[in-house]
């Protein structure tokens, strides 16, 4: 779907007015190098990444899930809204039991509330975008300390259970293509299941990176800490908006170069990387491998540029 199929997509005046406003914006931020983050926009997945599960219980926790769905739709018929209602029916009693079990096999991840807080003090709108039922998904927030922090919870359509990237940044003003690339980073653990790939455009020479930065974090592992804590987020994003003039998108062009990047405390890699099984979309760009310096061990190289 095109940003242009929304009938609110804006008029020739709007996006003149726009335009105008966001050249000069850019131009005074490089000029003096500063940052806004007001209206910008985070797209980050939970489980794994803020909510972190004991990776047995979650095993269990999942299959439990897809096999309670898929008898749903047995007994309403696929996309029916009624399997979303008896979904979450269903989700109260595995919720009720996550409540009491808590403290055995659930956890938020290193650094997620205060970094999470730096953005929504900034004016950065963090939305989580799910596969899950969005009152079983606010209830973990709740139970972990990480409601305050979070703008909105996008999950799938009644009966559906993609998720819905495109509504999140449509509803958050994001109309058009230039915008949602200059303000939007999407965070997530997972590249097959947690990039907007219907944000990013056919393969083709002219459409090369034109797609959301996307912010890969290692998953954390409920026993054991990871290099990259989630505080990690805001000093990126600060650093891709300073060297983009408040241009996340550009921020990440002016760095695309440079094969480590160091900045205050941590350091990455930044690739233009072509998905094995998106061969029908734009290479996407992609900062990951994310180390807090001076940090030890840690994987290989995630990701080599295609």
């Amino acid at each position: 779907m095109n940003f242009g199929d929304r009938p609110d997509a804006g008029g020739f005046i709007g996006r003149l007015v726009r335009g105008g406003r966001d050249f000069f914006a850019c131009i005074f931020g490089r000029l003096t190098g500063s940052v806004n983050l007001r209206e910008k926009l985070v797209l980050i997945d939970n489980d794994e990444l803020l909510l972190v599960w004991e990776s047995r219980l979650r095993a269990q926790r999942v299959a439990k899930e897809e096999e309670a769905w898929d008898r749903f739709e047995r007994a309403y018929g696929r996309g029916s809204p009624q399997v979303t209602e008896a979904f979450i029916k269903w989700q109260e009693q595995l919720y009720a039991y996550i409540e009491r079990e808590k403290e055995r096999f659930l956890k938020q991840r290193q650094g997620s509330r205060q970094a999470l807080a730096i953005l929504i003090h900034s004016g950065v709108r963090t939305v989580c975008v799910t596969k899950g039922a969005k009152p079983y998904t606010q209830k973990c927030f709740d139970l972990v300390g990480l409601s305050p922090t979070i703008t909105d919870i996008y999950a799938p359509a009644p009966g559906r259970r993609d998720k819905r990237f495109m509504d999140a940044v449509v509803d958050h003003g994001k109309l058009e293509s230039c915008v949602c690339l200059r303000d939007t980073v999407i965070v997530g653990h997972d590249l097959d299941n947690d990039m907007a790939w219907d944000l990013v455009p056919a393969r083709g020479e002219a459409n090369d990176g034109r797609a959301p930065v996307f912010i890969l974090f290692d998953t954390l592992v409920f026993d054991r800490d990871v290099d990259d804590p989630l505080d990690a987020l805001p000093e990126i994003m600060v650093f891709l908006a300073r060297r983009g003039g408040n241009d996340f998108l550009r921020g990440f062009r002016s760095i695309i170069t440079r094969r480590r990047v160091t900045t205050r405390n941590y350091s990455f890699n930044v690739v233009l990387y072509s998905h094995p099984k998106r061969a029908d979309k734009a290479r996407i760009p992609i900062i990951c491998n994310i180390k807090r310096n001076g940090a030890s061990g840690g994987k290989q190289q995630m990701y080599a540029r295609s």
